[in-house]
C-alpha cells in the first residue's frame, strides 16, 4: 500500500511539472523599442518576452526562432512555462 501511495503522489508531482501554466502576463514596459511582458509561470519561474520585428525574443534565451513567429503573446507565454 505504501508503494502504491508514493506512485501515486510521484505521478501527481510529475504531471503538475508537466503542465505548469501560466499565473499571470503583466507589462515589462519597452525593450528595444518594442513592448515586453514579464511572464510569470504556475511554478513561480519568470520570463520576459517580447517580439520585434515579427520574431519573438525571451530576456534569458534571446531568439526563438521562426516557427514561432505567428504565435499569439498568450501561446508564447504558455510555451516557456513549460
Amino acid at each position: 500500500m505504501k508503494k502504491l501511495f508514493i506512485g501515486i503522489l510521484s505521478l501527481a508531482v510529475f504531471s503538475a511539472f508537466l503542465y505548469a501554466g501560466v499565473s499571470r502576463i503583466v507589462s515589462n514596459g519597452n525593450i528595444s523599442s518594442v513592448p515586453s511582458w514579464q511572464v510569470t509561470c504556475s511554478s513561480d519561474k519568470t520570463v520576459i518576452i517580447y517580439k520585434k520585428n515579427g520574431t519573438w525574443y525571451t530576456g534569458g534565451l534571446g531568439h526563438m526562432g521562426h516557427k514561432y513567429d505567428s504565435w499569439s503573446r498568450d501561446e508564447v507565454a504558455e510555451y516557456v512555462c513549460r
